[in-house]
């Protein structure tokens, strides 16, 4: 049975604020906000957002760090009937470009900067309007649908942008009157963006009752509740990061927002409020054993944690030196943005031997999986590996304007093809085993290696480009491009300035390799390149 049936994740979180307005919902940066102070400012910056135009089934894009205005955003927007489109925080001119045009936004909410990247500037190479439109006539070429761009700090050189608090003041004084918060929970809510397994980036279109509900089975699955505190290192524009926020709101807890991931600071903020839940990929856990500033004693009240190995690899010494040093039950979690994060996840009351598999049981009894052969869809027994089905209120509601990329991966009897190898034990256990299309997971978010060759190959040196992943000790794993020159020579060193304006820099190769050609395999529809063989070159770049 759904918990929220009938409520979108506006109604629900307010339904939480109800039976504990004063308790801390947020911590961010010392300041704390209550469960009123955030739907406060949800409800002003929805009826400013309103007075933008901004009304059921339009979209907002939010480009921000981990921080409460994100949070009162997905609230604004989901009182107003509209879709919150989560932008990577780690995006280029080109990523951002394409993600605002692709979604149709018409309503940009951004800061100034994030981790040593000037949002502004890459706004004005985007959409140049920025730079010379006053508000009120920003209509910009590139972006059609975009109306309004609404910043957290304001710029002179940049007379486009709105202020956010300008924005906040104009809902206040207008009030909530004559608006009637939106009601439909299988309405889109989020929008979140995956490389699937093409080189086009590909929304996906979540409900409010997938994303509540969902929420809030993975807090019960591990035992968090409304006492609980959890420090936020994952990100919001991320869907694992968006479930495990609601996850600590839907049930009443207090949420520690870090704008972005720091081991010193993570460590600290647990220290200082107690936290008691923590969730992030291995390689954060391993930065923070390493940070000086770590000790046991500052960690101790932790006591639940979901831990991601998947980026890096299966580590058995990190695992297991997680669970003494945190002390705390590692599980791990399998998930995706068609279908939600943290679907299958290991019970904490689990043998170790069996936490240490990537998945686990499904966190509700409503998702269904199901083993297929990739090439016919026919279900496999127990025990075969195959391709991962999966069924139920998680998964998304297609891919937006992408009708033929929907019916090739959701099929009319409700089931979605996720492109992963897996297995189901006879337990129901559904433990991953890899991609298909050997798509690569970098820094926690996941790459299509298909889109950094593409990205490379318009480089005017560079004839062709393979990219595979390869271990690396500091981001688990990192893209190793391997180039045929055009005419001559590839200039390395002006590649990577090429990249750099264009892509996320986790998505920059970490080595580039020139070669003449691609080892290859004859198979019934012509030549494969072996990227078997590319891996095994790169194997122990990083970590020898």
């Amino acid at each position: 049975m759904l918990a929220w049936p009938d409520e979108t994740i506006y109604e629900g979180i307010a339904s939480v604020a109800a039976d504990r307005p004063d308790r801390r919902a947020v911590v961010f940066e010392g300041t704390e906000w209550t469960y009123d102070d955030l739907l406060a400012e949800s409800r002003a910056l929805a009826a400013g957002l309103a007075e933008l135009g901004v009304s059921d089934g339009d979209v907002v894009a939010v480009w921000l760090g981990n921080r409460p205005e994100w949070i009162a955003c997905q609230l604004a927007t989901s009182m107003l009937g509209a879709a919150t489109v989560a932008v990577n925080t780690r995006y280029r001119t080109h990523e951002l470009e394409y993600m605002l045009a692709d979604s149709g936004a018409s309503v940009l909410l951004t800061e100034d900067a994030l981790l040593g990247r000037d949002y502004h500037e890459m706004l004005a190479t985007a959409v140049p309007e920025v730079a010379t439109a006053s508000p009120d006539a920003f209509d910009p070429d590139s972006i059609p649908t975009l109306e309004a761009i609404v910043s957290l700090e304001s710029a002179a050189e940049r007379p486009a942008l709105r202020d956010y608090d300008d924005v906040l003041a104009t809902g206040r004084a207008r009030g909530w009157d004559g608006l009637e918060p939106a009601a439909d929970p299988e309405a889109p809510a989020a929008i979140f963006y995956t490389s699937g397994t093409t080189s086009d980036p590909k929304g996906c279109l979540q409900s409010s009752r997938s994303l509540l509900n969902h929420a809030t089975h993975v807090a019960d699955h591990l035992g968090v509740d409304g006492d609980d505190v959890s420090v936020a290192t994952l990100p919001f524009c991320g869907i694992w990061g968006y479930n495990t926020l609601f996850s600590v709101l839907a049930t009443g807890g207090t949420l520690v927002a870090q704008t972005h991931f720091d081991p010193g600071e993570t460590i600290r903020l647990v220290d200082e409020y107690d936290a008691t839940s923590l969730t992030g990929l291995g390689v954060m856990f391993e930065r923070m054993l390493e940070d000086e500033s770590f000790d046991t004693a500052r960690v101790e009240t932790v006591d639940t944690g979901v831990v991601g190995f998947i980026s890096k690899g299966f580590d058995e010494t990190l695992f297991e030196r997680i669970e003494s040093t945190f002390g705390f039950p590692v599980v791990q979690p399998y998930g995706l943005s068609e279908a939600n994060s943290q679907l299958f996840v290991g019970d904490p009351a689990d043998p170790a031997e069996r936490r240490k598999r990537v998945g686990g049981p499904p966190i509700h009894p409503a998702i269904e999986a199901a083993i297929v052969d990739p090439e016919t869809r026919e279900q496999l027994p127990a025990g075969e590996e195959g391709e991962l089905a999966i069924r139920g209120y998680p998964l998304a509601d297609g891919y937006l304007g992408k009708p033929e990329a929907t019916a090739a991966a959701f099929d009319e009897r409700g089931w979605f093809y996720t492109g992963d190898l897996a297995e189901i034990d006879a337990d129901g256990y559904v433990y991953y085993r890899s991609r298909l299309d050997d798509a690569l997971r970098v820094r926690g978010f996941l790459v299509a290696p298909r889109e950094i060759g593409a990205a490379v190959e318009a480089h005017p040196a560079v004839r062709a480009c393979e990219v595979v992943g390869a271990p690396h000790p500091r981001h688990g794993e990192v893209p190793v491009a391997f180039v045929v020159p055009a005419d001559g020579e590839v200039p390395t060193d002006d590649l990577e300035a090429f990249l750099d304006a264009r892509v996320a820099d986790y998505k920059i190769p970490e080595a580039v390799e020139v070669v003449d050609g691609f080892p290859t395999t004859e198979g019934p529809n012509g030549e494969k390149v072996r990227k078997s063989a590319l891996r095994d070159r790169v194997r122990d770049r990083f970590t020898a």
